[in-house]
């Protein structure tokens, strides 16, 4: 089960990942706007970005460690407390899918995790059953993408009726 399904498919995790390194803020965030329809705020304009390669003073630590440095600013943590666990769950792959215990400095990956502050997982098959308990979130996501395509626009709070009925439907089904 671990290398089944969209998510962890192998055109996502390259899709999502830089040359070299795993990007779990890419990686969530696909998560979050994709299969919960539910994309993230744009990061604030004067948030530098993370360095693709981690800086010679900061090489022993993990992704996660090097990122939580960079929530500590309070105009980050909000959105990442969303974000970080539906990447990190994907950490087990390396840029381009391929399955990994460690990091490449000998380190742990460490892809445990809350899902909607509810479902605790320890590794991407309780990442995966976490999100079939939200079957309900998961249809509604998917219900918005087919109607906003159907329609050839993004969806408006006119459209949350239809889509409620249309979510209903597609949960009995």
């Amino acid at each position: 089960r671990r290398a089944g399904g969209v998510i962890t498919n192998t055109a996502v995790m390259t899709m999502t990942s830089g040359p070299e390194w795993t990007q779990p803020i890419t990686r969530g965030a696909w998560i979050a706007a994709v299969v919960f329809n539910n994309p993230p705020e744009p990061p604030p304009a004067d948030v530098p970005p993370l360095a693709e390669k981690p800086p010679a003073d900061e090489a022993h630590l993990t992704l996660r460690e090097r990122l939580a440095m960079h929530r500590e600013r309070a105009d980050c943590r909000g959105c990442h407390e969303k974000i970080d666990p539906l990447g990190f769950a994907l950490e087990n792959y390396d840029p381009i899918g391929v399955w990994r215990e460690k990091y490449a400095n000998g380190r742990d990956v460490d892809v445990s995790g809350k899902l909607f502050r509810q479902h605790e997982f320890d590794n991407v098959i309780e990442f995966k059953d976490a999100i079939l308990a939200e079957k309900d979130r998961f249809t509604r996501a998917l219900a918005g993408h087919l109607l906003s395509f159907a329609l050839a626009r993004e969806l408006g709070a006119a459209d949350q009726i239809a889509l409620d009925k249309i979510a209903q439907a597609t949960a009995a089904d």
